[in-house]
C-alpha cells in the first residue's frame, strides 16, 4: 500500500505491506527512537568535529529499518521521492 511521507512541502510516497498501515504512527515512534540514539552507526547521521551532531534523512532511512527490522519477505520500497503532490486520500506521516 502507497504511504506518503511528508517532509514540510514535498513528501516521498513509499510502497509498504499494508500491514504496516494500521500501527503507522507506532513504527513511526519506534523508527524514531532507532534513527536519534547515538549508540546506532546508520548512514543518516551528520558529523562535526568527528562526532555525531545531527539526521539527514528522507524516507529511504524509514525503508532501511522497516527491512531491516520489522518486514520479512515482503519488503517496502520507493515510489517517488520529492514529490510535489499526492493523492491526498493515502495515509500520511508527518515528518
Amino acid at each position: 500500500m502507497r504511504v506518503v511521507i511528508e517532509f514540510d512541502i514535498r513528501a516521498d510516497i513509499i510502497e509498504c505491506p499494508e500491514i504496516i498501515v494500521p500501527d503507522l504512527i507506532t513504527y513511526q515512534d519506534k523508527f524514531f527512537e532507532w534513527l536519534y540514539n547515538k549508540n546506532n552507526d546508520h548512514d543518516y547521521w551528520e558529523y562535526e568535529n568527528g562526532k555525531k551532531s545531527c539526521l539527514c534523512y528522507r524516507a529511504d532511512a524509514l525503508i532501511e529499518w522497516l527491512n531491516t527490522f520489522v518486514l520479512d519477505e515482503e519488503k517496502a520500497y520507493m515510489i517517488k521521492s520529492g514529490a510535489d503532490t499526492w493523492d491526498t486520500s493515502l495515509p500520511k506521516l508527518f515528518f
